[in-house]
C-alpha cells in the first residue's frame, strides 16, 4: 500500500499561512477571473473552494477589486456577495461589467464601487494588491 504524506504536507502548509497572518496588518484581494487558473470546469471548484477561505479571513481583507471576466460573479457567486458583505471596500470595473453585461446588484450593504478601469489600474498601482486571483 503506497504511504500518503499529505497530512504532514497540510500540517506544514496551515502553519505557514498562520505564520503570514500574524504578521499582515490587511490585504487586498484582485479577482480577475470567473474561474481559477486555466481549466474552467475545476477552476470554477477551486475558486469556490478559495471564496470559502477567503471568507474564513475576511477580517484581514481591506480592500477586494473586481475586473474582468470575474464581474460575472456579481450575478452567479453566493460566496463572493457573502465576501464583499464582510470587506470594508470593493471595487467593481465598470468596463468590464459592460461587457459582460452584468447587472451589479444594488444592495447597500455590498458597498460596491462601480469605477472605471483607469480607476482600477490607478489603485492597482497604488495599493499592489497582495493576492492575485487569475
Amino acid at each position: 500500500m503506497k504511504d500518503n504524506n499529505f497530512n504532514t504536507e497540510l500540517d506544514l502548509l496551515t502553519d505557514v499561512a498562520l505564520d503570514v497572518n500574524e504578521s499582515a496588518n490587511s490585504i487586498s484581494v484582485l479577482l480577475k477571473h470567473d474561474y481559477y487558473s486555466t481549466d474552467n470546469d475545476n477552476g470554477r471548484v477551486l475558486l469556490d473552494s478559495l471564496l470559502d477561505g477567503l471568507i474564513l479571513a475576511a477580517d484581514r481583507i481591506n480592500m477586494i477589486i473586481i475586473t474582468d471576466s470575474a464581474v460575472r460573479l456579481l450575478e452567479s457567486s453566493s460566496k463572493l456577495i457573502n465576501l464583499i458583505k464582510l470587506v470594508h471596500l470593493t471595487l467593481v470595473c465598470r468596463d468590464s461589467a459592460d461587457y459582460y453585461e452584468v447587472q451589479i446588484p444594488e444592495d447597500e450593504e455590498l458597498h460596491l464601487n462601480i469605477v472605471s478601469i483607469n480607476d482600477i489600474t490607478d489603485q492597482i498601482i497604488e495599493s499592489r494588491p497582495d493576492l492575485i486571483i487569475e
